[in-house]
């Protein structure tokens, strides 16, 4: 019976899409909020997708600054990999590497508008917005909006060589 039931709530929940790209600010499901809006991580997967039904749920593990547990998005990834034409990895400095993402000229578009809306949050708190990168349902990399755009390319920096080659893998 408990088999069934945690059965039923998994379907609940939203497929994960091999590569996205969420605003955590913009995009993240009620659920994921504790009592005074703070971010709130979930131990179990079940009890969230109970709580936020038709939410993406992604999975924060060790690299994860919110601490390792589930979150869930209410509102599709502003970008996805049908969005990126390419992705290359190179070495920044030292063990930390960096993938540089060019879109697609649609992903162009979205990009655009998406960051537009950022830099709009950004100047009303006077705080950029976190990013969430999540390659096949875990958090790859949380970067601030205003560290990772320019015009018809993404780099997401700050990752191991390993973080990266999964990233350009699922690009």
């Amino acid at each position: 019976m408990l088999l069934a039931v945690s059965a039923a709530v998994l379907t609940l929940a939203a497929p994960t899409p091999r590569f996205a790209v969420y605003d955590l600010q913009a995009d993240l499901a009620a659920a994921s909020h504790n009592e005074f809006g703070d971010l709130r991580v979930w131990k179990q997967r079940a009890a969230l997708a109970a709580r936020a039904p038709g939410a993406t749920l992604v999975h924060c593990a060790a690299g994860c600054r919110f601490g390792d547990g589930w979150l869930a998005f209410a509102k599709p990834p502003a970008l996805v990999a049908n969005d990126v034409a390419a992705a290359k990895a190179h070495r920044v400095r030292g063990p930390y590497w960096a993938v540089t993402l060019r879109m697609t000229p649609r992903g162009e578009g979205v990009w655009t508008a998406f960051a537009r809306l950022a830099a709009e949050r950004r100047a009303r708190r006077g705080l950029p917005d976190v990013l969430v990168v999540v390659v096949n349902g875990a958090v790859l990399a949380q970067p601030y909006a205003d560290q990772i755009g320019s015009k018809g390319t993404l780099t997401v920096g700050g990752l191991t060589r390993s973080a990266a080659a999964v990233l350009v893998a699922a690009a």
